[in-house]
């Protein structure tokens, strides 16, 4: 039975669970770094915000145990992938036709808050990223989560606090690494770095349509 006293450790259980979730090299990543390079990193933190979001989303489902939301993104596995294979493809090309400077905005930059959206899209519509946060929260060992007592509640919503507070900590250190990058780049450089961000992002992109494909039986 979980007492007063082990409550607040769901919310460092979330902590790490959100940290680890955020932290690998995906599509994301490339496009927070990116605009943090040339934007800076207040719209770079409300591009990760929007990676947040989706975050704490799938760490509600994990620590509340919404089965029939889990069990809805399970049974339209094929167009979730598709929808998300799709944004990441479209945004390449947006993001490979940008121009940016290290010492002037974009001359036709993306709004960070489409960005936002675009990269939510991208989270919410990435099963694996479910799977992650129920094995993740039955890795760690937190028990009484829920809705069926107070207790239980409390708990889930510490946890899916510390699973936000993770990524978004997660990308306040991206940050840190561009704002150390910064000085040292060159337009040129970022240029390169924006194309290389960009096919990445295209590959992620064929990579959930081809996989998309393959669950649908049509390869």
């Amino acid at each position: 039975m979980t007492t007063l006293f082990d409550i607040p450790w769901h919310f460092p259980a979330g902590l790490l669970i959100g940290f680890a979730a955020a932290a690998p090299l995906g599509p994301v990543n490339l496009i927070v770094l990116r605009r943090a390079l040339s934007g800076g990193s207040r719209p770079a933190l409300g591009i990760g915000l929007g990676a947040a979001l989706g975050d704490a989303l799938f760490a509600t489902v994990a620590a509340f145990g919404l089965g029939a939301l889990a069990s809805l993104m399970d049974a339209h596995v094929v167009p979730l992938r598709f929808i998300g294979g799709t944004a990441m493809l479209l945004f390449a090309v947006l993001l490979w036709r940008t121009h940016p400077h290290l010492d002037a905005p974009d001359a036709k930059p993306i709004p960070a808050r489409r960005v936002a959206l675009a990269v939510l899209a991208m989270t919410i519509t990435n099963p694996a990223t479910l799977l992650f946060f129920a094995s993740a929260v039955a890795a760690v060992g937190v028990e009484n989560l829920g809705h069926a007592s107070f207790a239980a509640r409390l708990n889930s919503g510490l946890l899916v606090a510390g699973a936000f507070a993770g990524s978004m900590l997660w990308w306040g250190v991206v940050c840190l690494i561009a704002r150390q990058l910064r000085g040292r780049l060159t337009d040129h450089h970022l240029l390169l770095i924006n194309h290389a961000a960009a096919a990445l992002l295209a590959l992620f992109g064929l990579a959930a349509l081809g996989s998309a494909m393959q669950a649908a039986g049509w390869i």
